[in-house]
């Protein structure tokens, strides 16, 4: 019996405990501002991670969208972002200091914390600028290494430009953990976003 007991107490503390979690993760889910977007992207990964030689021949991308985002504003400026991106990559295009023979596939995923300069500003402003850094995975059918781990450094801007849809721009330096320095690439992009307000009507971002 006495162990009955302790197994009863256990599971209502066990349920309380969950239940307070619950309700304090839905509260913060309204309590948070989120973004989505599509977007058009480019990928230069001509292996020549110095040389920033205005080459479209080179660029990789495909119609829009080709590249969809999806963001939650924390406190005081950070957020948490996700992205996934597809392109192909051309015949007779420079992939890793390679020419290519024929036609290739590009796929990435990746998650970032950003920083968002906007909260600095007294008022709110059309003008967002953010840093960006995380990891991500690449596959690129061209290389050797065809699938690797990145670590992301960039930077970007958002404009707010009416009710909640805006302009993103961003430009991502990519470094492969395989492959060796060849095998980073620089990834831009622009697209359309819409800002979510929070269903609490208290945006987390500031």
């Amino acid at each position: 019996m006495k162990a009955l007991k302790s197994l009863s107490l256990s599971l209502l503390t066990l349920a309380t405990v969950y239940t307070a979690n619950a309700q304090t993760f839905a509260q913060r889910i309204k309590n948070t501002t989120f973004v989505f977007g599509l977007h058009e992207h480019i990928v230069i990964d001509n292996g020549k991670e110095y040389q920033f030689k205005f080459d479209t021949k080179n660029w990789q991308l495909t119609p829009f969208p080709s590249k969809i985002t999806a963001e939650a504003y924390l406190k005081k400026g950070w957020g948490l972002q996700t992205e996934f991106a597809y392109t192909g990559y051309k015949a007779n295009s420079t992939v890793d200091n390679k020419l290519q023979l024929k036609d290739h596939t590009f796929f990435s995923a990746d998650f970032n914390i950003r920083y968002h300069f906007e909260t600095l500003f007294l008022k709110q402003s059309f003008f967002d600028p953010f840093l960006t850094t995380g990891y991500g995975f690449t596959y690129r059918s061209a290389v050797i290494n065809t699938s690797t781990g990145t670590t992301n450094l960039g930077l970007g801007m958002n404009f707010w430009i009416y009710k909640g849809f805006g302009l993103s721009l961003q430009s991502v330096g990519k470094f492969a953990l395989k492959g060796g320095a060849k095998s980073n690439y620089l990834h831009h992009s622009i697209g359309v976003v819409y800002k979510l307000k929070p269903l609490s009507n208290k945006p987390a971002l500031k």
